[in-house]
């Protein structure tokens, strides 16, 4: 039979009209036709903001709809989570937050301009990266048993960096001194790129810092990772042991991203969105994505991923307290 030139047009349009429908098909209905927008707490180029541009990037491309990143950066994070918790709850305006910001801020900050419990739901998880410890090449260490010694043999003489009072790295800083019994001087920055320019000099002797932010280091040999905070080794550094590995259980922690939006959005839209945002995490090519950059999905449900909320806040609200540290 022979295939006339008008329906073979016919039968390549048809075609691609049910593929583009098939491309957009998964947009939540009370999405379609909209503009979503991710608000990043933190400046460009960190962990946050890289994951959540891989997101942006492919839900765009599967829903047909602008999915855009915006960088709202400032006290710690609260700028950016404040805008979100306030703003229109009709799923448009997402948080990118992460187990720092999320369950760190409400104990360590006085005047929270939200409630972070409260005013904030989860619409869903999306992975969880290890915080790894890396020194300056110039130390004569290359474990983390090698660093304790070296440590016990100088103490308070290592100077730890952090991206500042009472970000995770500080609180792994107090946390792996108690553990190991040793005493590091905790020396903080403002923001995680300045940390890692003088440990790369030598200027300070370490530092803790999530995966995607110090890949490239530790690749390029500028850094060397001596431990990983996380409960399983990352597949972007599989040589890299956990310091539960090393004997240190207590800093086992898997620290996670999520995206968030104002509480006050409706339940059906949380789970219609939410139901959308784990399909997209099961595609081998995203998680490709993710774990180049030292990250592994986190796929739950949204009770699963609230009591992981709900405990992590509890562990790091103590941490605070335990450190001392407070901001007015």
């Amino acid at each position: 039979m022979k295939i006339t030139q008008f329906s073979l047009i016919a039968s390549l349009s048809l075609a691609c009209l049910f593929g583009a429908s098939a491309t957009h098909a998964e947009v939540p209905q009370a999405l379609a036709g909209k503009q979503v927008k991710i608000v990043v707490p933190q400046t460009a180029a960190g962990a946050s903001d890289s994951l959540a541009r891989v997101m942006a990037q492919e839900l765009t491309k599967r829903w047909g709809i602008p999915v855009i990143v915006e960088n709202r950066p400032g006290a710690g994070g609260n700028i950016g989570s404040d805008t979100v918790a306030k703003s229109t709850p009709d799923g448009t305006t997402w948080l990118m937050s992460y187990s720092g910001t999320h369950s760190i801020n409400p104990s360590l900050y006085k005047n929270m301009p939200f409630d972070t419990a409260r005013d904030l739901a989860p619409i869903g998880s999306l992975a969880t990266l290890p915080f790894v410890m890396v020194i300056s090449p110039s130390l004569p260490i290359n474990n983390f048993a090698e660093f304790v010694a070296y440590a016990k043999a100088n103490p308070g003489k290592v100077n730890i960096a952090s991206s500042g009072n009472g970000s995770v790295a500080h609180l792994l800083d107090n946390m792996m001194d108690s553990a190991a019994g040793i005493k590091t001087t905790h020396v903080p920055y403002k923001g995680v790129a300045g940390s890692l320019t003088d440990v790369m000099s030598g200027q300070v002797q370490g530092t803790f810092a999530s995966a995607p932010s110090v890949m490239g280091q530790i690749k390029s040999g500028q850094v060397k990772a001596i431990a990983a905070s996380a409960t399983k080794r990352s597949a972007a550094l599989p040589e890299l042991p956990t310091f539960a590995e090393a004997g240190y259980p207590v800093l086992a922690i898997d620290s996670w991203f999520a995206f968030f939006v104002s509480s006050a959005t409706p339940v059906a839209i949380r789970n219609e969105i939410h139901a959308e945002l784990n399909k997209v995490l099961q595609d081998p090519a995203v998680i490709a994505q993710f774990e180049s950059k030292g990250a592994a999905p986190m796929v739950t449900s949204l009770d699963q991923f609230q009591t992981i909320v709900d405990k992590d806040m509890q562990q790091w609200g103590k941490a605070v307290r335990d450190s001392g540290a407070k901001i007015d």
